[in-house]
Parts: C-alpha cells; sequence; structure tokens
C-alpha cells in the first residue's frame, strides 16, 4: 500500500498446494503508506542485517491456544528490540527488501535477528529472475532458511501498480514467481511457503482487478493487505473503526474458496482516537481466524500529518496483551 516511502525497511500448516487458473495478460516499488489501496501505490522498503545467532536451528514456540502467529512490522535490528522491549517476544515479524536477500540474512542477517515466524519479501526485475541471473543468490537463501519454523516468501509485494503502469507485464510476473518458486522447491524445506501478498482492495468490484492475475502457478499461501476505512487510499482525513470481519473477512472468505492458507501482511489505524479498543478487537478475530500470520504495520511513517505506529500507551499495551495470547 501506499506510493512513497522511501526506503523503509519492514520487518517483519503447509496445506496442500493448488494450481489457480490465471487468465493471459501479461521494481522497486516506492511508496507513501496511504495513498495505495485505492487504486495506486505500494512501498519500497530498504533492508540491512545484523549481528545474532544463526536461526537456521533455532525453535519457535508455538500459541497454546492460537494457530495465528501475531506479531508488528520492524524497520531496522535496533526496531526490533524496541518493538520487542514495548510489544514482549514477537511470535511474528514482517522483513521487505528493497532487492534480493542479503547472503548474511539468516546467519547476521535480519532475518536472523528473530527466532519468529517470518514473512518475507524481495524485488528484482522479473525479466533478471527468468534469464537466471539471480538463481545462485535465491538459492543460497533458501537453502539457508530455518528448517524449524515457518517462512513465508514473497516476490514483489503488492505488485498490482507496477503492472498497471507497465513496469512488467502480469504473465511475466507469474513466470518469474514460478521461477522463484522452483528455486525454493530445491531447497526441500517445507518450512518455506511461496505467499502472494496483494491488495485487499483487489477484490473490490469498484477495482477492477482480478486478483488471480498476481497469483503464480504452485502458490502456498494467499498473504493481503488490509485496511479499515480512512486508513488507506485517497481519504486518510477521516479514519473510521471498521470492524475487522468488514475489512479483512471478505480476503478470507475468498481465500477458503480456493482452498488456500491465508495471512494478514499489514494493517493498521492512522489515529490512536479509539485505537485501543479496536485493536483489541481486530486481535480478538485475528486469534480465532485462522490465519497463517498477522503482522500489525507499525513502521514510522506519516502520511497526510497522520501515522498507524503505535505511540500512545494505550494502544501499545492492548496490542501487548494480543501478541502475548499469540504466543500462548
Amino acid at each position: 500500500m501506499g506510493r512513497a516511502i522511501a526506503q523503509v525497511l519492514v520487518v517483519l500448516t503447509l496445506t496442500p498446494i493448488i494450481r489457480l487458473s490465471a487468465i493471459p495478460f501479461e521494481a522497486t516499488v516506492s511508496a507513501q503508506h496511504a495513498a495505495a489501496h485505492s487504486a495506486e501505490g505500494s512501498k519500497t522498503h530498504s533492508a540491512e542485517g545484523s549481528k545474532t545467532r544463526s536461526a537456521r536451528g533455532s525453535k519457535t514456540r508455538r500459541a497454546k491456544g492460537s494457530s495465528t502467529p501475531i506479531g508488528v512490522s520492524v524497520v531496522s535490528p535496533g526496531n526490533l528490540r524496541q518493538e520487542t522491549s514495548e510489544f514482549g517476544r514477537l511470535p511474528a515479524v514482517r522483513i521487505f527488501y528493497n532487492g534480493l536477500p542479503n547472503s548474511d540474512a539468516w546467519t547476521t542477517g535480519l532475518p536472523a535477528e528473530s527466532d519468529a515466524t517470518s514473512v518475507i519479501s524481495f524485488n528484482a526485475r522479473p525479466s533478471t529472475i527468468l534469464s537466471g541471473a539471480d538463481n545462485a543468490q535465491l538459492s543460497h537463501f533458501f537453502d539457508t532458511a530455518p528448517t524449524t519454523r515457518p517462512t513465508y516468501y514473497n516476490f514483489i509485494h503488492e505488485p498490482e501498480v507496477p503492472i498497471a503502469s507497465g513496469k512488467f507485464s502480469a504473465a511475466i510476473y507469474r513466470a518469474a514467481f514460478t521461477h522463484i518458486i522452483d528455486l525454493a522447491k530445491a531447497a526441500h524445506n517445507p518450512e518455506l511457503r511461496s505467499t502472494t501478498l496483494l491488495m485487499a482492495y483487489d477484490i473490490r468490484k469498484s477495482s477492477h482487478r482480478n486478483w488471480r492475475e498476481y497469483v503464480p502457478a504452485g502458490i502456498q499461501c494467499l498473504g493481503w493487505d488490509a485496511y479499515p476505512t480512512g486508513s488507506a487510499g485517497s481519504d486518510l482525513q477521516h479514519p473510521q473503526l471498521t470492524p475487522p470481519a468488514a475489512f479483512l473477512g471478505p480476503e478470507i472468505a475468498l481465500s477458503k474458496s480456493v482452498g488456500l492458507p491465508y495471512g494478514f501482511g499489514e494493517f493498521g489505524l492512522n489515529t490512536a482516537h479509539g485505537r485501543p479498543g479496536w485493536l483489541t478487537s481486530v486481535g480478538d478475530y485475528l486469534l480465532s481466524s485462522g490465519s497463517a500470520f498477522a503482522t500489525l504495520f507499525n513502521a514510522p511513517v506519516t502520511t497526510a500529518g497522520r501515522t498507524m505506529k503505535l505511540t500512545d500507551a494505550a494502544s501499545i499495551a492492548a496490542w501487548r496483551a494480543i501478541v502475548a495470547r499469540s504466543d500462548g
């Protein structure tokens, strides 16, 4: 979502794979976190490594009362430590790379900072991916990924806008993503799960989009960026406390209808007014939703004078309680 966040990095069970039919059609994405889910927009994040223990052999605690790992986005290793201080251990984290994952991603890189379920997006030109030029770097990333916890990997989160603007076609995008999926399969790691990260806006009739255009064959999970009314799109001055069933429910229903697992990579509210109670209701909903992951967008990004980052004590406490319940 969004149109021009400059260089923001966001950190963040295996079920049968089905082949989705796609209609014939045929980047780094920069974004401003609020103008996207209307008809345009996407964001780009940067990623950096940081020193930590190896994550490949680390174990992840599973929630006792919930199958949904819940967490937040994180913009740097230091921010991850800050978020952990505010919310407690994070069962899920989301990471975005401007380019491809660094070679040290799972040793001393940012993903290795946490033993949580990881939702990781990366970017490259689809034509370059198809040329095989990035095979070695991607294969290293997959070969060294942890085998004891899920990694939901994604190629170009929210690809709708660059496709609509003609940067590349949907067909080329799908083909490149399928090539990446084949590389991941070669790692023989069942915890690697190919995941789309699409705008919830896609499934509205007013979008005039077909969400299947962005889904490659062999995808294992449908991930969504979904926001309440007024926290994304063109009108950011009138945020509403939209009930979770209204803005998360349609994506869940659609995902279930095609037999795929689902998760939420982004959601948030750009006002503190009424937010603590809203976060509790969203968390309650997600904990019983069957989602594979759910990460609150909590990056320090301000758009139109508003931010979704939790800065008030009441909102922080509310989300901390949800995260604790998710962690069992």
